[in-house]
């Protein structure tokens, strides 16, 4: 059990590093849609999920020998499935181009941050019961705009800034009873939301001082979500001559996340200051108030998926060979609330397909046929309504996973490097503003027997 243990110790210290990381991160994102809500919701998915288009609802990775034990922490259910403790992690480089039609402008930004930090593992396998815990971002705020404009024969600069985001620490329970998987996540969702307002007057004949604006909240909140799949036989056919089985089936899956009414606490401050090398000095203070209570409201989310996919199974073990669904999900952004107050949202949905693909993982000839290749697209409404015109979404995508060779020492360990690269739009010529992104996310799920009971020394 030595490398057990010595790979168990530097992964904990990974978990303990990136934990903090993702919590600590400074975003180099600047984009005005961060304003909005509690800021731009992450596409904070799975490796996986994100290559197949999104899907997550009705997708598994189940006991499959060439795709290990994903953590799909958007549906519970999939909780059930685990026979090892599987440890994932995901890391994603963010470029985005903001054009700008009145002003006509463009501007691009990239952003590096981690994704999920996630554990699953059995509770008893022989009863389909299995958890997860992990943590993750939701949103993140980000942005620095400024205005100009002429007053009094004199030029003014309005600077709006803000920062921060909300984020997730989960665990959950899934159960199996024959077809059908139940599962349930909860935990906290927490966040800080700083935002401020800067005026300077760009005067050749008298000097202002600069005034600023400036409103920290900071939330918190347990959450409930949950979620099923029921999996049919569609199909059993069994090759005398190869002595290969082959199913297929067909999956249902579904989630559904509660609206929530989240704890929050508002520092308000009114200032004038004045800049110098060390960074802002305050000259006066025109008002201070502390700790001012609040709730603010997030929306209830459901989704729905359907996927058909077929296994083969010989004296190798059970393959995925390909699967291929479709998913709509929705938010009821409406009924979003800060401190009582709407915001310029509004409902979203998302259509999603999704496909993956192993060429010949059964016979396993050479390497590139044991890896996973996954394609996907989606199209949609944004929550964000800034101009009142809405903004279409649309996008595709496409990965891999990679399979990593096993050590000699164990039979059941699997480690899979997971790929996805998204390219997407937010935004058509009917909006002043649209953008367009691009995502990488590099992924690693390690699988392997941690807790098994020593027989000898």
């Amino acid at each position: 059990m030595r490398f057990v243990s010595t790979t168990l110790l530097r992964f904990s210290l990974t978990i303990l590093i990136t934990g903090f990381t993702l919590l600590q991160t400074n975003a180099q994102e600047n984009s005005p849609f961060t304003r909005y809500g509690l800021g731009e919701t992450f596409n904070s998915l799975h490796a996986i999920n994100r290559a197949m288009g999104g899907l997550s609802a009705a997708y598994s990775d189940g006991i499959n020998n060439n795709v290990g034990q994903a953590v799909n922490f958007m549906n519970p259910a999939t909780y059930s499935n685990y026979f090892m403790v599987s440890y994932d992690i995901g890391l994603t480089i963010d470029t985005r181009n903001l054009r700008s039609e009145n002003p006509s402008g463009k501007f691009r930004s990239n952003y590096f941050y981690p994704s999920y930090l996630a554990v699953g593992m059995p509770l008893k396998r022989t009863k389909g019961l299995g958890m997860a815990f992990g943590i993750r971002p939701v949103t993140r705020i980000n942005y620095s705009v400024v205005n100009r404009e002429r007053v009094a024969g004199d030029s003014l600069a309005t600077i709006f800034e803000g920062s921060g985001g909300l984020n997730q620490a989960f665990v959950g329970i899934g159960k199996k009873w024959k077809n059908l998987s139940i599962g349930f996540n909860t935990g906290f969702n927490f966040g800080r939301r700083e935002i401020s307002t800067k005026k300077i007057f760009l005067s050749d004949t008298a000097f202002f001082f600069q005034s600023n604006s400036s409103t920290i909240t900071t939330f918190n909140k347990a959450f409930l979500n949950t979620g099923f799949q029921y999996e049919f036989l569609l199909k059993k056919r069994v090759d005398q001559k190869t002595n290969v089985t082959n199913n297929y089936f067909l999956r249902l899956g579904g989630t559904y996340s509660l609206n929530q009414n989240m704890s929050a606490s508002q520092d308000q401050k009114r200032e004038t200051y004045t800049e110098s090398v060390a960074g802002d000095i305050t000259i006066d203070t025109v008002s201070v108030i502390n700790n001012i209570k609040g709730t603010i409201v997030l929306p209830s989310t459901y989704a729905a998926g359907i996927t058909f996919h077929k296994t083969s199974s010989n004296n190798r073990g059970t393959f995925e060979m390909w699967s291929i669904g479709a998913e709509y999900t929705s938010t009821q952004w409406s009924q979003y609330r800060f401190y009582n107050q709407p915001d310029q949202l509004v409902n979203s949905w998302q259509l999603k397909v999704g496909a993956q693909l192993a060429p010949d993982p059964l016979n396993g000839r050479n390497y590139w046929s044991n890896v996973n290749y996954r394609v996907g697209a989606f199209i949609g409404k944004d929550y964000i309504n800034p101009d009142g015109n809405g903004l279409k979404t649309s996008g595709f995508s496409l990965g891999a996973g990679f399979p990593i060779k096993k050590w000699n020492n164990y039979d059941r360990q699997f480690t899979i490097l997971n790929t996805a690269l998204q390219f997407g739009k937010r935004g058509t010529g009917v909006n002043n503003i649209t953008e367009s992104y691009a995502q990488f996310t590099l992924g690693m799920s390690l699988t392997d027997i941690w807790f098994q009971k020593r027989r000898y020394d």
